[in-house]
């Protein structure tokens, strides 16, 4: 007879319910959702052998919840993980297309550098690219052109937008593409020439109302920028998703002002597709900025008063997971150096060269990390973090292979959106005795 045990990956959370006590499962792994009786969960742990309720015990199996006693799980995670960044199904790209910045922001993770993709070295990134884009085959691409500020460089990203998109609308393959920018420099004009080739949304960083983010994100005069970026925001309302992303201070009171930002664009009637809130990280060097994550409450603050103004949250499982531990995500440096962070230096960890392709030596390199027996044997949150940040892990640790752990701060928000969820599924009325979400 086989003996069952909870899987080290499942969460299990106790749910309020006036009908009868639940307890809602959540396997970080497999993203399974399950809301079960309590009593049946109890039983099930105490005595794993009692077929009780066979087809509970096959349907808890089969979701990954409860595993048969000895199997290493460890292993599974390893397995799981191979698929997991080794899948080619979608392509991505960020493209450094200059290094240049018409901002001096203070908390910049980067330092700005005279440097700016040509247009040969665009046109040899996109050969190498759609090499790969050719022999993976992805159902769809996704690019991100970012900087500096990018569009000190626009006609290098309509260029290159261009190549790849006309390249997978020949050979079906959905393409999108989007710019990550200030905001100073948006017209109209130069998004409806992007529109035409690909480009699905922009992404515009904000610190606040104008007197806390004309402090941090000033120009590289001093001057102010917050008005400017809003008005340039109205000329683009209604012709493409606005993106914006709010980055705070978590060490200072300064976020409990973000809400007039949120009201001052509302009054301005901008069309905001998405509002994402983060923390401002640390810096190699000296930052007066090294608050970290900080309180999680600050960020579960912004977004329930972001929700209160209609801008609708992202309320799925958080995720830590660091892009250089994924095989189908590129980062194109100015130069063509294939590096493996944005938020690393010109040429910095490169690992490969667009004219030359990937050197797999260097490559293995970046690839060794090893993870602590806490992290990679005991930690139930490991899948959807593996490790985190591999940036920060070089800021505060000297080494990119390092971990960024901030295993309380995303367990604060896992519990949140397993409760929420739950209470999404209790909201149907249904009378429920093991309910798969769906």
């Amino acid at each position: 007879m086989a003996f069952f045990k909870k899987s080290r990956f499942t969460v299990d959370i106790a749910v309020e319910n006036s009908r009868e006590a639940l307890i809602a499962l959540y396997q970080t792994m497999t993203g399974a959702f399950i809301l079960i009786p309590e009593k049946t969960w109890s039983y099930i742990l105490s005595d794993p052998v009692a077929p009780a309720d066979p087809a509970a015990i096959d349907m808890l199996c089969d979701q990954g919840f409860l595993v048969k006693e000895g199997v290493d799980e460890t292993i599974v995670f390893e397995n799981w993980k191979q698929q997991y960044v080794h899948d080619f199904s979608t392509l991505r790209s960020k493209v450094l297309v200059t290094r240049k910045c018409n901002n001096r922001c203070r908390y910049c993770i980067l330092d700005p550098e005279a440097r700016e993709m040509s247009p040969d070295t665009a046109r040899a990134m996109d050969r190498f690219y759609i090499e790969i884009i050719q022999e993976k085959n992805p159902q769809r691409v996704e690019d991100d052109y970012l900087g500096g500020e990018p569009l000190l460089n626009s006609e290098i990203i309509l260029e290159s937008a261009a190549r790849r998109f006309y390249y997978c609308l020949g050979r079906g393959i959905e393409y999108g593409f989007t710019i990550t920018t200030n905001g100073t420099l948006l017209r109209p004009s130069m998004i409806s020439g992007m529109k035409e080739v690909g480009l699905t949304g922009i992404r515009v960083s904000l610190a606040g109302p104008a007197p806390v983010h004309d402090f941090l994100r000033p120009s590289k005069n001093n001057g102010k920028t917050y008005d400017l970026i809003m008005e340039n925001l109205q000329a683009v309302s209604g012709l493409i998703p606005i993106n914006i992303e709010c980055q705070y201070d978590s060490g200072a009171l300064d976020f409990l002002s973000i809400p007039e930002m949120l009201d001052d664009m509302g009054e301005r009637h901008i069309a905001i597709e998405n509002i994402t809130f983060t923390p401002i990280l640390a810096r190699r060097g000296e930052s007066p900025y090294d608050s970290g994550m900080g309180d999680p409450k600050i960020l579960q603050y912004l977004m329930q008063e972001a929700e209160k103004r209609g801008y609708l949250q992202d309320r799925e499982a958080p995720s830590n997971t660091c892009m250089a531990d994924f095989r189908a995500r590129f980062v194109f440096d100015t130069d063509g150096s294939i590096i493996p962070c944005p938020s690393l230096q010109g040429g910095e960890m490169a690992y490969g060269h667009v004219t030359k392709g990937i050197d797999f030596v260097s490559e293995s390199q970046l690839l060794k990390r090893r993870l602590p027996d806490r992290c990679l044997n005991k930690c139930p949150i490991l899948p959807i973090c593996m490790g985190g940040c591999r940036m920060q892990a070089l800021v505060h640790e000297k080494d990119f292979n390092g971990v960024d752990c901030h295993y309380n701060t995303y367990r604060f928000f896992l519990e949140d959106y397993i409760r929420q969820r739950a209470s999404a599924v209790l909201s149907q009325g249904e009378n429920i005795r093991l309910k798969k979400a769906a």
